[in-house]
């Protein structure tokens, strides 16, 4: 893995591992704890954020859910709603396209 990619998943195990206690983390309590600037920990934590894994409480960060089991499962409903959108839009194009 590269860099990145090792201190992404780095800063998202901090947060699984708060998740169990529900105790959300600051940009800075994590950037301790795993040795990283600031900047990277913000830079991974709004992918994270971005990808609707993570959410942002006042000042500080955990998982959406309590457990990976529960991530996953909003994870499949979420993309399971978007391809629902997706069948819908591609049925009204077919639709106006004649096909």
């Amino acid at each position: 893995m590269r860099d990145k990619d090792r201190s992404c998943f780095r800063t998202f195990i901090e947060l699984v591992k708060a998740a169990k206690e529900r105790k959300p983390l600051s940009s800075d309590e994590l950037a301790l704890r795993l040795d990283l600037s600031r900047g990277t920990v913000i830079h991974h934590i709004n992918k994270l954020i971005d990808s609707g894994i993570v959410v942002h409480e006042g000042n500080r960060y955990l998982l959406r859910v309590d457990s990976l089991k529960q991530l996953i499962q909003e994870l499949k409903e979420d993309l399971q709603r978007n391809l629902n959108d997706l069948e819908e839009i591609a049925f009204e194009l077919d639709e106006k396209l004649g096909l």
